[in-house]
């Protein structure tokens, strides 16, 4: 490889993004995109917000049927309920005929309830028999019913003479912890290098989004290759322009554009972010706080961006010379499919590894496993961006990932300059993968004569 094979990849680089970039499915899909991420923090909002009842309003119940069928005695909430939503409610023994009693809230005394305590199987069990005609929201139910349990709890205790203090000690979790201590009689503390699950779904999202756009990048290389080798036209191109330079000019362009689209998506999330907070009456819980773990933002500076950037970047730069390569090989778009079934398993695999050492995350934390993962060439850039963002990845490691991923970068160029002009026009059936290694074999040997 010399800088002869280089020469005009500039050209084809800004030719075809400006193409790309002009292109009127590559706009329509852009704009879909924008609209969908201006709006995405709105509508996660709206899913996850709890009922929009006022919690400031009473809870449309007056009295309360208290029907104790257990050999507790004195249970009397009237005096223990202090929440000013039911500090309303009237509780009463049930001293009536319970058949009578439930006739009278169906059809009459709607703003009143039935309260059934059962013991049954070792279980306590509290019932609310209420009007079909009432309705009150989640939030209230859980209301009602969580302060009525809390409550019950106090009273279930108060025959055995246990006091709050005492009851928590009881039942207060064991834990069993083995410590190391050296030979100078100092304790090893060992760094816990597991996730939580929220800093798993992180990344996992991150993971996710790298193989999306992968994958998107990346068809859309080898679809462009294949059409203008279809369409006769890659043989003007090669008149004066090398084939290492026509790849490497087009898959730049077609990176360049697909991250035009991503950066642009993450920059008007943040912003939808912004705008939904601002909208949600201080609702500090809205938007992506809720999704990100509590701690991300102390990962989150230039420097680690910066890094995540440059991974991600040089992972998808390796996918892309295979996809380029891939398309050289097949000679019709009706071939595409089938042509890019070995990259797909490959980007799968790349993902999937990632996956499992994120799984692996959660629970012992940081091993061979993981950091083989973070720097094997296929999943490092699926799993590493999320692992530096969440801490787990040192300035060594990241520094290894980045080398090995050059490496592994220089080396398939150099591969793919060997077999590039030979099937590059090739317009038969599609070459195999082992037929590329044959390919390369011989345009080795030609380069020693």
């Amino acid at each position: 490889m010399n800088k002869n094979d280089l020469s005009g990849w500039k050209n084809v680089f800004t030719f075809t993004l400006v193409q790309t970039l002009k292109n009127k499915a590559y706009i329509i899909t852009y704009i879909i995109l924008i609209i969908l991420a201006l709006i995405s923090i709105h509508v996660i909002n709206m899913i996850s917000s709890p009922d929009n009842t006022d919690m400031d309003e009473p809870i449309e119940i007056n009295k309360v049927y208290v029907n104790n069928q257990t050999q507790l005695t004195g249970l009397d909430f009237n005096e223990i309920i202090d929440d000013e939503r039911l500090s309303h409610i009237v509780f009463e023994t049930l001293n009536e005929d319970y058949d009578a009693l439930a006739d009278r809230i169906e059809n009459s005394e709607k703003d009143s309830a039935i309260l059934n305590i059962t013991h049954d199987e070792g279980m306590f069990r509290l019932e609310f028999l209420v009007s079909s005609g009432k309705k009150l929201s989640n939030e209230e139910w859980f209301q009602l019913s969580g302060t009525i349990a809390d409550e019950f709890e106090s009273f279930k205790n108060n025959p055995l003479g246990i006091t709050e203090e005492q009851l928590r000690a009881v039942n207060s979790e064991i834990a069993t912890e083995i410590s190391v201590y050296d030979s100078e009689g100092n304790k090893v503390i060992e760094k816990d290098t597991s996730i939580t699950y929220s800093e798993y779904w992180f990344i996992y999202g991150i993971l996710f989004t790298v193989m999306m756009v992968n994958i998107m990048a990346s068809t859309q290389i080898a679809t462009s290759i294949v059409t203008e080798k279809s369409s006769r036209v890659i043989e003007f191109l090669l008149i004066s322009i090398k084939p290492l330079a026509l790849m490497i000019g087009k898959i730049l362009a077609m990176l360049t554009a697909v991250l035009v689209q991503v950066v642009s998506l993450i920059i008007v999330v943040f912003l939808s972010n912004k705008l939904s907070s601002a909208f949600s009456s201080g609702n500090s819980g809205a938007g992506l706080s809720q999704l990100l773990p509590a701690d991300i933002f102390n990962n989150l500076n230039p420097i680690n961006i910066l890094f995540c950037l440059l991974v991600v970047v040089l992972g998808m730069t390796f996918y892309a010379a295979l996809a380029g390569l891939t398309g050289a090989t097949v000679s019709r778009l009706e071939e595409m499919n089938e042509g890019l079934t070995l990259f797909t398993f490959v980007n799968m695999a790349g993902a999937y590894i990632g996956i499992g050492a994120a799984n692996v995350l959660t629970g012992p934390g940081v091993n061979g496993y993981v950091i083989f993962s973070m720097l094997f060439p296929l999943s490092s850039p699926f799993l590493l961006p999320g692992a530096i963002l969440t801490g787990k990845a040192g300035p060594l490691l990241i520094a290894g990932a980045v080398v090995l991923q050059l490496i592994f970068i220089m080396l398939l160029f150099r591969f793919v300059a060997r077999v590039y002009e030979a099937v590059i026009l090739h317009n038969g059936s599609r070459i195999k993968f082992n037929e590329l290694f044959k390919l390369y074999k011989s345009g080795s040997e030609e380069g020693t004569l």
